[in-house]
């Protein structure tokens, strides 16, 4: 598993990954790497503290995926882009005879321009350890845009495919598969004759969509491609139906008949968009409880033990009175040195920054990055997190590195390149 750390430069913020064993940089794809120039890798250099060596991958002025998707889903627009982004990234790999495979893919590792949305790749020469792909679909499968149903369909048939296939898959097949949500509405009309709403009115009739949508060349009069699809589908579904649910039974064959033993009526729509709801319900509640690693804390305190008295009864009642936390105990503010209210911090979280539609605090200062800062709810307690910022944050003085957490107190001062706020 790789362990990468943040440090922040004179002028640059960095990451870095340490060297198990001194490397030999006379090796091709050392030499390659320090040469630099190749279109998507983050620049990248070897540094060598207290007899250590260190590969450090410049990180300045871009964002890791996990913090800038984790309040946000991951659209088609995007998904379709990344993957776009993968293709490239790949090739131009081998064209520089290096390895595909020493690409790292966890979302902590792959950061995007703010500015030009373009991704940057780490590189690890000689890499023998997991490259984080897994945990990429992982991440995919759960900041899906759960509103675009085709959408989820192709994330999770993606992520069920690279889990049977590994790398076969990724180097050809995905593509194709991500190219379908490329179409525009225009192209839909052009293509199919039909618009969105006809679309989906189809849909519901699958025995003919089928047929129609995947065109000629990938789907035969008999139905026998479409039965490869609803038994890839029935396993999705079985992978994240609740324990006392009984297997979804998605194939051809077993629509509009009886169902061995059950007596019931199935037909295929009805299935399909039970499934895909069950999963979006499902997985929405997963990220709700565990988004950041934290979830809501309870807004009321009680009381244990509180003995009532009834002056005409002999017996004494043992109850639990309710009390109502006030609104001023549940939430916090970032205020002004004056003691002007920014922000009220009601949703466990708030991004600071200047990039106006990704941020929570809009601050349009000279010196403050897109996404400067983060402060956010952990339990009980607050904390401030740096965003990979250009000018750094501050708390009472003290510079944070990239992506470091500090606890925060009532009255601590937070400096972002040279605006105050203040925590209360």
């Amino acid at each position: 598993m790789i362990v990468s750390e943040y440090v922040r430069g004179l002028k640059n913020n960095y990451v870095r990954i340490r060297e198990l064993s001194l490397p030999d940089e006379r090796k091709y794809q050392y030499c390659i790497m320090k040469r630099g120039g190749i279109s998507g890798f983050l620049p990248f250099e070897i540094r060598y503290i207290d007899s250590d060596a260190y590969m450090y991958y410049d990180i300045t002025s871009r964002q890791n995926l996990s913090t800038l998707y984790a309040k946000k889903p991951l659209d088609r627009v995007w998904i379709s882009s990344f993957f776009s982004s993968m293709k490239k990234i790949r090739n131009e790999a081998v064209r520089f005879l290096l390895d595909p495979a020493n690409l790292i893919w966890n979302p902590t590792n792959i950061y995007q321009d703010l500015k030009t949305g373009k991704f940057g790749y780490l590189y690890v020469p000689y890499l023998n350890d997991d490259n984080g792909m897994s945990e990429m679909m992982d991440f995919m499968v759960s900041h899906v845009d759960y509103s675009d149903d085709e959408l989820v369909k192709c994330v999770y048939s993606i992520a069920e495919q690279y889990k049977s296939n590994g790398e076969v898959y990724l180097s050809d097949k995905v593509y194709s598969d991500v190219e379908s949500l490329r179409i525009s509405e225009s192209d839909r009309e052009r293509r199919y004759g039909e618009t969105t709403e006809e679309s989906e009115e189809n849909y519901n009739r699958p025995d003919t969509y089928a047929d129609k949508y995947n065109g000629p060349d990938t789907v035969s009069k008999s139905g026998k491609d479409m039965e490869v699809v609803y038994e890839q589908a029935e396993k999705i579904g079985n992978a994240f139906k609740a324990p006392e649910e009984k297997p979804l039974k998605l194939k051809p064959g077993r629509y509009g008949k009886e169902a061995s033993g059950s007596g019931a009526t199935v037909k295929r729509s009805s299935s399909l968009k039970e499934m895909i709801s069950k999963i979006k319900n499902r997985d929405k509640k997963f990220r709700e409880d565990y988004d950041f690693g934290y979830g809501m804390e309870p807004e009321a305190a009680v009381a244990e033990e509180t003995v009532y008295t009834d002056p005409e009864s002999d017996t004494d009642t043992e109850g639990t009175v309710f009390v109502e936390l006030s609104s001023e105990e549940k939430t916090r503010r970032l205020m002004t040195e004056t003691g002007h209210v920014l922000y009220v911090i009601r949703d466990n979280s708030c991004v600071i920054g200047k990039k106006e539609d990704e941020v929570d605090l809009f601050m349009d200062d000279e010196g403050i990055s897109r996404m400067h800062a983060r402060v956010f709810r952990d339990g009980e307690d607050y904390y401030i997190e740096d965003l990979n910022s250009t000018n750094g944050t501050f708390k009472n003085g003290l510079r944070l590195k990239p992506y470091e957490q500090k606890k925060l107190l009532k009255g601590d001062e937070i400096k972002l390149a040279a605006r105050k706020i203040i925590f209360s």
